[in-house]
């Protein structure tokens, strides 16, 4: 593992550990005004639905193949219904679930970012189809950053930290 997948990987770890901690102690916070009518639990089925897309998108190319970015039938302009149709499909999870689901999904994309070396998550040029961007960025928005967004949005919804 090199310095930068350290570094991303060790601020993940944090930030998720410090979220999980925040939701475990108001897995049944109401999140209506800050989060459209969702749940904790759908806060880290969002999250782990954005570990499952960045998986993908490492195995694909790991196979050869070019990732759909963001994903399948979505663009960056439509991401809005991606996450909409990302939360439909992990609206049946309780907390527990949802937890455990997102725990195990971090574990897997951290070590896959953690595998990469620094050359790879640093150049723009590794993965064209990021269209330019670094993966180290992208790894750590999927990850730390997302983790970061999570806490905003229960700091919107008054959940105590």
């Amino acid at each position: 593992m090199g310095e930068a997948a350290d570094r991303i990987v060790a601020s993940a770890d944090e930030g998720l550990a410090r979220l999980l901690a925040r939701t475990d102690a108001h897995p049944d916070a109401d999140l209506t005004e800050s989060y459209e009518g969702r749940r904790v639990a759908d806060v880290l089925t969002h999250l782990h639905a954005w570990h499952q897309l960045l998986e993908g998108w490492l195995a694909d190319d790991a196979a050869g193949r070019t990732p759909a970015y963001p994903a399948d039938g979505y663009t960056w302009a439509t991401l809005g219904d991606l996450n909409a149709a990302l939360e439909a499909a992990h609206r049946h999870l309780s907390y527990d679930e949802a937890r455990a689901a997102t725990v195990a999904s971090h574990a897997r994309a951290a070590a896959l970012v953690g595998s990469m070396d620094d050359a790879a998550l640093a150049s723009p040029e590794a993965f064209p189809w990021l269209g330019g961007d670094r993966l180290a960025s992208v790894a750590h928005e999927c990850l730390g950053g997302h983790y970061r967004w999570a806490q905003e949005l229960l700091d919107r919804a008054g959940v105590p930290a």
